[in-house]
């Protein structure tokens, strides 16, 4: 196959997304960010009664803050909790 013009190199899926630290306190630094699927992983939380909530999380390259992520496919979902039991 030969490329005829390329393109912008992005595989996988991607979402247009703003740091806002939700999900982890706020205090995000409002960067608009394309956020890939390699950029994310999975965090949690555990309660007292022994359930769990899961959630698919980046980390702001400008400020460092944490971001949960709510329009995650579920098949990009399932491959990022595999790839963090790994």
């Amino acid at each position: 196959m030969k490329v005829l013009k390329s393109g912008t190199g992005q595989k996988g899926w991607s979402t247009k997304t703003k740091c806002t630290g939700e999900g982890n306190g706020n205090g995000g630094c409002g960067a608009e960010l394309l956020v890939d699927e390699d950029d994310l992983y999975s965090t949690g939380r555990s309660y007292y009664d022994g359930s769990n909530d899961y959630f698919v999380t980046f980390k702001c390259p400008e400020c460092g803050v944490e971001t949960d992520v709510d329009n995650v496919p579920s098949h990009i979902e399932r491959k990022i909790r595999y790839k963090e039991t790994k």
